[in-house]
């Protein structure tokens, strides 16, 4: 009887001593990937040029849709109205202390830039493939992920890898 209870007693202290010991020696951290960080590896025949390895979106485009120098950009690109409540949902995080170190940026084909730049832009800058429509990039200019606007699950993944971004930079 008395080995059982040591025993039973050790299988019931070993998790918690684990459980400690991460706790206050490990580190819960994500890394969000980079995109193109080896280079644009298929671009459309439109496209042509040289890409820069690793990738950034370039300064003539984001003074041109008027992006400013944060840690982190959202760039929306054509929302319907079906995903404007998941775009105010966004907005107000955005308005809120967390997040003064990011922007958002709504593009749309008819905001004044021609159709045949702003295709350009989508495929050959920003290379928004269907159903995304959302762009993250970071303070480097670098493209951190893509998004739908339209879909839940997208725009909490989308806000979870802001506040990892802006907390690692």
């Amino acid at each position: 009887m008395n080995k059982k209870s040591v025993y039973l007693f050790l299988a019931l202290l070993l998790p918690g001593i684990i459980f400690a010991f991460l706790k206050y020696f490990g580190k819960n951290e994500f890394a969000i990937p980079v995109h193109y960080q080896n280079g644009i590896d298929s671009v459309s025949v439109i496209c042509g040029g040289d890409y820069a390895k690793p990738y950034a979106l370039p300064d003539s485009v984001l003074v041109a849709i008027g992006a400013g120098k944060k840690q982190a950009r959202v760039i929306v690109f054509n929302p319907d109205e079906a995903s404007k409540t998941e775009l105010r949902r966004l907005s107000d995080i955005f308005n809120s202390e967390e997040f003064t170190q990011a922007e958002i940026i709504l593009q749309q084909a008819d905001s004044g830039i021609s159709v045949a730049r702003y295709t350009r832009w989508t495929t050959c800058v920003f290379f928004i493939k269907k159903p995304y429509n959302v762009v993250l990039a970071d303070a480097d200019d670098r493209i951190r992920g893509y998004y739908a606007v339209d879909r839940r699950e997208e725009m909490d993944r989308l806000i979870l890898e802001m506040q990892i971004l802006l907390k690692k930079y």
